[in-house]
């Protein structure tokens, strides 16, 4: 209602009204989703792909349109059948979103510490994205967690734990 209102005013509710709908956008959760192995016989190792979870109807709309040929697909699959995965809403230094299962290096010059470490200067952290106690989490492969905050600028996404398992190899 108010957006309709603001949409039809002048110059300054046209400003507004954009960045109005811009705040809106970025409130929508953005999801991913690893189809597992076998469901889709075009990716019979399974595929990460862009999802729209329904959630009443227990099913995802998963699409990957990047792919070349009959790789390329828009299908509707079973919560079961899927790990969905969602998005920070923030962006590595790379400019790549950040999501919950990406593997990430962050990479520090001056000395950092927090109640569960301590690294020394020119420190470089590797772990995998989780959301846990109400906030994302790097957590490495000896169990020790680091806050991702919202400064990413130090921040770069390697891989995910589903497309990149060789990392999972490397990292516990």
């Amino acid at each position: 209602m108010l957006l309709t209102r603001l949409k039809k005013g002048g110059a300054s509710s046209s400003l507004l009204y954009n960045k109005l709908e811009m705040e809106v956008s970025n409130m929508i959760p953005k999801f991913r989703a690893w189809v597992k192995p076998g469901v889709l016989s075009n990716h019979p190792n399974g595929v990460v792909a862009d999802a729209k979870p329904d959630f009443l109807g227990m099913n995802c709309l998963v699409k990957r349109d990047d792919l070349k040929g009959k790789e390329c697909f828009t299908e509707i699959i079973d919560f079961e059948d899927i790990e969905l995965m969602q998005s920070t809403g923030l962006k590595d230094k790379n400019g790549v979103e950040i999501f919950e299962g990406d593997f990430c290096i962050q990479r520090g010059e001056e000395p950092y510490s927090d109640e569960n470490m301590t690294l020394d200067e020119d420190w470089e952290f590797r772990g995998v994205i989780k959301f846990q106690d109400f906030a994302y989490w790097i957590q490495d492969n000896e169990g020790f967690v680091k806050w991702l905050g919202t400064d990413c600028d130090e921040i770069e996404v390697i891989g995910s734990i589903y497309e990149d398992k060789e990392l999972l190899e490397v990292e516990g």
